[in-house]
C-alpha cells in the first residue's frame, strides 16, 4: 500500500527544561501532551528533562495520569533494570495502559496499574532507551550518580505537572531497579527536609530485585532444587559462588560481575538448553516482549512521543559504565528506608536469575528496627479475591514492611500475572 512508502517526519525532540527556566509552564504542558487517538483515548505526556546542561544529559519520560480521573491519586514511578533496560518495556509489556500486538497495532491494556494510579515511566540512567548524553562523562558509574540525575529530573517534573506534587509518591522497579529504586528513594529522603520542591515520599516496591549481591550470590541450591542441574554441576556452581563472594569481599566487583555473566550467559544455557533465565518454564524469551520496539521507533510514533530521530539505545554503554557497581550492595540504604517508609519486596516463584530464595537470603539478614518481629510474623496464603480457586501467592507483613511470593510468575511478575501484580501493588499502596 501507498502508506508504507510514505515516510513521516519524526519531528524534533522536545526539551522541556528551557520552558521551566523561562516560566512557560503551560506551554511545556501543552507541547508535551501525547495524542494516541483513536487507538487510546486517555491523555499522556512525554518529553525530555535536562539533568546536566554542560554534558547535554537528558532523561526521557512518559507520564500517564490515572484513568480514574482522580488527580490526588498516588504517583507511581516505574524504573526498569538492566542496567540499561528501557522503562518503556514496563509500560508496554508489564503494567502500563497500552500494549502493541504482533501487527504493530496499539491497544489499551486489559489490566494496568494506571486504572487507579498515575504512572511515570523514566528511561534512566542516560544512555537507556531514548535518554542520552552528548559526553562520555555523562554516563553514570555508581548509584549516587544515578540518584543525582533522577532527582534533578523529578524536581523539574513536578514544576511542570505541579498538581501531582502533593500526591503520595512511590518508586517501583524490577531487577537492577533493586539498585535504582533505593538509590533515588534514599536521595529524596535526604534532600526533602531542605528542598524547595518537596516530594511526598511514601514508599518503594521492588520486584525480583538485585539489592545485596553478596548474599544473593547463591545459585547452586536454586538450580539444583528446580531440577536444572545435577550434583556434579551443583559443585561447579557452588565453586563459582565461592569465587564471586570472595571477589566481592576483596572489592573486585568487575570480576564478580564477570563470574555472574558467565554463569547466566553461558553455563545456564549450555547445561539446561534453556535461553530464558527469567522463567525456568520457558526455553526462549516470549516474542511478545519485543512487539513494542517497532512501534516506538516508527517515525509517526516518534513524532507523537516527542523523541525526533534520536537513537533508541540498547543500553550497552550504560552496562559498561556501571560494571563496577553491579556487584556492590545497597542494603544499607534499604535499611534506612524500611525504618522510615513503606517497603514491598516481591518475587516471582519461577525466576532463576533472582530466585525467591536468593531474595530471602538478604531479606532475612536485613538489620532494621523490627527485624525480629518480621521474622516471626505469619506468612499467609494470598488470593486476589477470597472466592478465587487459584492462590495468587503468599504474603508476609510486619508494620510497613511487606514481602510477597507470586505464583506462576517469573522475573517480570506484572507481565506474567497482571491481575495478581495489580492486587499486590494496590494492597501495598492502600495499606
Amino acid at each position: 500500500p501507498l502508506s508504507d512508502s510514505f515516510t513521516w517526519d519524526p519531528g524534533q525532540p522536545l526539551f522541556l527544561s528551557r520552558y521551566i527556566e523561562s516560566g512557560q509552564i503551560d506551554q511545556a504542558r501543552n507541547l508535551s501532551r501525547v495524542n494516541l487517538q483513536p487507538d487510546y483515548s486517555y491523555p499522556s505526556y512525554s518529553g525530555y528533562l535536562t539533568v546536566n546542561k554542560t554534558l547535554q544529559s537528558n532523561l526521557f519520560f512518559w507520564f500517564f495520569p490515572a484513568q480514574s480521573g482522580n488527580a490526588s491519586a498516588p504517583v507511581v514511578v516505574w524504573l526498569q533494570g538492566g542496567p540499561g533496560a528501557s522503562s518503556l518495556f514496563g509500560l508496554f509489556a508489564e503494567q502500563g495502559p497500552i500494549m502493541v500486538d504482533k501487527e504493530k497495532k496499539l491497544h489499551p491494556s486489559a489490566t494496568t496499574w494506571n486504572m487507579k494510579y498515575h504512572l511515570l515511566y523514566i528511561d534512566q540512567p542516560v544512555g537507556t532507551g531514548y535518554s542520552f548524553t552528548k559526553s562520555e562523562d555523562g554516563y553514570v558509574t555508581n548509584e549516587d550518580e544515578v540518584a543525582r540525575d533522577l532527582y534533578s529530573m523529578l524536581t523539574q517534573f513536578f514544576q511542570i505537572y505541579y498538581e501531582y506534587a502533593a500526591s503520595p509518591f512511590y518508586v517501583t522497579g524490577e531487577s537492577y531497579g533493586g539498585k535504582y529504586v533505593p538509590a533515588i528513594v534514599y536521595k529524596i529522603h535526604v534532600e526533602n527536609p531542605q528542598a524547595k520542591i518537596k516530594i511526598n515520599l511514601k514508599g518503594m516496591a521492588i520486584g525480583d530485585g538485585l539489592i545485596d549481591p553478596y548474599n544473593q550470590w547463591d545459585y547452586g541450591p536454586v538450580m539444583y532444587q528446580f531440577g536444572l542441574i545435577d550434583e556434579r554441576q551443583l559443585e561447579f556452581v557452588n565453586l563459582q559462588t565461592a569465587l564471586a563472594r570472595n571477589a566481592i569481599r576483596l572489592q573486585q566487583y568487575a570480576l564478580a560481575y564477570d563470574l555472574f555473566g558467565n554463569l547466566f550467559d553461558e553455563f545456564y544455557s549450555n547445561s539446561t538448553g534453556l535461553n530464558d533465565v527469567y522463567n525456568y518454564l520457558l526455553t526462549q524469551s516470549p516474542e511478545a516482549f519485543g512487539y513494542y520496539v517497532p512501534w516506538v521507533t516508527a517515525s509517526e510514533n516518534r513524532l507523537k512521543i516527542h523523541v525526533g530521530n534520536l537513537t533508541y539505545n540498547d543500553g550497552g554503554r550504560v552496562q559498561k559504565g556501571l560494571s563496577n557497581d553491579v556487584m556492590q550492595t545497597i542494603v544499607g540504604k534499604v535499611a534506612v528506608i524500611v525504618n522510615n517508609y513503606k517497603v514491598l519486596i516481591y518475587n516471582g516463584l519461577l525466576d532463576v536469575i533472582i530466585a525467591s530464595s536468593v531474595t530471602m537470603n538478604w531479606v532475612d539478614k536485613l538489620q532494621w528496627q523490627h527485624a525480629d518481629e518480621f521474622r516471626s510474623a505469619e506468612r499467609k496464603v494470598w488470593k486476589v479475591k477470597d472466592t478465587d480457586t487459584e492462590v495468587a501467592g503468599y504474603l508476609k507483613q510486619y508494620n510497613s514492611f511487606f514481602v510477597a511470593w507470586v505464583r506462576n510468575a517469573g522475573h517480570m511478575v506484572p507481565a506474567d500475572q497482571p491481575r495478581a501484580a495489580f492486587d499486590l501493588i494496590d494492597r501495598f499502596v492502600s495499606a
